[in-house]
């Protein structure tokens, strides 16, 4: 059974602004990176405090339509004051997996949630019903970012995160919100990560009418169980299946969170894209969750 994370009936908490006279902030364009990028072309972004050596990164990966116009400061804050460097990657969040493996497509194709995300991740093999390309795949992106801090920012020992031209993901914990959240328990199903941070990640089915959940969810990690971590709220349309999920990726139970606290969302202009499920956002936003961040998080300095 999941941690229930029972709490007082408060109101959201407003996101937490970075301090740039302590963490030194680097914006990167994909194209500047890449010339032959023509989507997704908002920067990455990277925070890291100077002063700190020897320390991990936290790879952020946004939920479909998201950017890194907007990220979430207060958990991005919160791991920067636990160790970590963070690195939020620019890459196509539309359309997510949600919106195109259904219906006739993924009766077509049970494994369609699965081919979705390794194009979108690694760039191949290619996925006719998305128009991501290959360069514009999380992956390449990031290491083709990594590559370019080696030399723009040599103070941040940036090459160590590399290893023959690929992450250095034993140095890595990846995390992300909804969509991006399956594409970090992706990733770390397929690559040793340091650790695996889903909040709400995506639902993938192989049956959408029968609620089926996605074949992937059940093959082996390479990212040991003891190294995974998700929340989620028991009021988001799909906790039950998120729940499933959980389950299905053996995730220890006291690395799952399941939130219910009630919120009062009167005081908040309602969020156009969250109207319909307003709790599945809770998890990453609301700072009364900073200790689940924490623990979570762990310590972000290289053993």
């Amino acid at each position: 059974m999941a941690i229930i994370i029972a709490l007082m009936y408060v109101p959201v908490a407003a996101q937490k602004t970075i301090d740039s006279a302590v963490y030194k902030i680097i914006k990167v364009k994909p194209s500047k990176l890449d010339q032959s990028v023509r989507m997704a072309d908002d920067p990455h972004i990277v925070f890291y405090n100077p002063k700190i050596k020897n320390n991990k990164i936290l790879l952020w990966l946004t939920g479909t339509g998201g950017t890194t116009k907007r990220v979430p400061e207060s958990f991005i804050s919160t791991a920067l004051e636990s160790g970590y460097r963070v690195v939020a990657i620019s890459f196509i969040s539309e359309p997510g997996v949600s919106q195109v493996c259904i219906g006739d497509n993924l009766k077509s194709d049970t494994d369609c949630a699965a081919e979705f995300r390794r194009m979108r991740i690694y760039g191949t093999p290619a996925f006719s019903l998305i128009p991501d390309k290959p360069q514009d795949a999380i992956v390449p992106r990031f290491i083709k970012l990594l590559q370019n801090l080696s030399k723009s920012d040599p103070q941040g020992g940036w090459s160590a995160y590399l290893k023959n031209d690929s992450p250095d993901w034993s140095k890595i914990a990846v995390s992300g919100q909804s969509q991006g959240g399956g594409m970090a328990e992706f990733i770390a199903q397929n690559n040793s990560v340091d650790r695996v941070i889903s909040f709400s990640g995506g639902w993938d089915y192989s049956n959408s009418k029968e609620k089926k959940i996605a074949g992937w969810y059940f093959n082996k990690s390479k990212t040991p169980v003891e190294k995974w971590y998700a929340t989620y709220h028991v009021d988001e349309i799909a906790a039950k299946t998120l729940g499933e999920i959980c389950t299905a990726l053996k995730i220890p139970k006291d690395h799952i969170f399941a939130l219910d606290k009630k919120i009062d969302f009167s005081s908040e202009k309602p969020n156009k894209g969250n109207n319909r499920n307003p709790y599945h956002t809770q998890g990453i936003k609301n700072t009364i969750y900073k200790s689940v961040w924490q623990t979570m998080l762990g310590n972000g300095k290289i053993n």
